[in-house]
């Protein structure tokens, strides 16, 4: 494999695009490849033909957030970003992140067309689009995004330059269309499993072995998708469990049906073997030790220990 040329996705002195790409092929002797394009607005437009290769985006994190919507016309690509993968085949549409790494894979010939735009005239919230990249979008509205595309790629010429300012817009509309449609079912898919895990990690919680593997393999996720789904509300898997846990052993030190129990006992029924350590977190969290807390709420006369 040999990196043939990167292109920097600049146009003159202005980024167009959040990533670097490189194009990998087995023989830079042999290798066909052509990309027309043309800038419209905020948008690029192009089309992409080549023989066998591979595609790297190297993304720019600290970039402003592109988006590459794809539409293969001719042959089957793999695309892969974000610990997904989709092959995507004649006139089916998907999209990548341009400020991450990503992958395009081409076995035979291909014809592709391309719109590069920035995520933010999408106006869809971060979290949706990076929850279906790499990901076959369907909807009534890419059928009409593929006749469009063959104009806009084709026949640009043609229109005046307010002709084709519009066109964008409608191009824009027509990708947030589709992708808000994708990212809302993508959501409450997530918040159905998160839910599932959640609910595992509660009948759990006693259990002092309790770690983010055992909930991914009950919920048949990896751990780095598990972990992803918890960052999604700004917590870690952890962090929770232990959240979950001291919040529980707050209620239990003030229920009068537990009073004979000591609290380093209610503790460990929530799953904290090392009642100093729980003293500690405990403190940090609520502000005063349990014991305390147990005076405080009323019921002083318990057991010591």
């Amino acid at each position: 494999m040999t990196i043939l040329t990167r292109i920097d996705g600049t146009s003159g002195a202005k980024p167009r695009a959040g990533s670097a790409l490189d194009i990998v092929v087995d023989d830079p002797a042999t290798f066909r490849g052509r990309v027309r394009g043309h800038a419209a607005g905020e948008l690029v437009f192009a089309e992409v033909s080549a023989i066998a290769h591979r595609a790297v985006g190297t993304g720019r994190p600290g970039a402003e957030a592109y988006c590459k919507v794809l539409l293969p016309i001719q042959g089957y690509c793999l695309l892969s970003q974000a610990g997904r993968q989709v092959v995507l085949g004649p006139n089916e549409v998907a999209v990548l992140d341009m400020s991450q790494s990503y992958l395009v894979v081409f076995d035979t010939a291909c014809r592709m067309r391309v719109v590069v735009c920035p995520r933010r005239v999408l106006r869809l919230p971060a979290s949706g689009v990076d929850a279906i990249t790499a990901t076959a979008l369907s909807h009534p509205a890419t059928a009409l995004l593929t006749v469009l595309l063959a104009g806009m790629t084709a026949r640009t010429a043609e229109f005046g330059s307010a002709e084709l300012l519009r066109l964008t817009d409608t191009v824009i509309d027509l990708v947030g269309t589709v992708l808000a449609a994708h990212a809302s079912a993508g959501q409450a898919a997530r918040h159905g499993v998160l839910h599932q895990v959640k609910t595992y990690l509660e009948h759990h919680l006693d259990d002092p072995e309790l770690s983010p593997a055992m909930a991914a393999a009950a919920a048949h996720l990896s751990i780095g998708y598990l972990h992803k789904l918890f960052r999604a509300e700004g917590a870690t898997v952890c962090g929770w469990i232990r959240q979950r846990r001291l919040e529980c052993c707050r209620a239990d030190l003030i229920d009068p049906a537990l009073f004979e129990l000591a609290v380093a006992a209610v503790a460990a029924r929530r799953g904290f073997v090392d009642a100093a350590h729980f003293s500690r977190l405990f403190k940090l969290t609520y502000g005063v030790p349990p014991r305390e807390y147990r005076i405080l709420n009323g019921l002083g006369n318990f057991p010591a220990r």
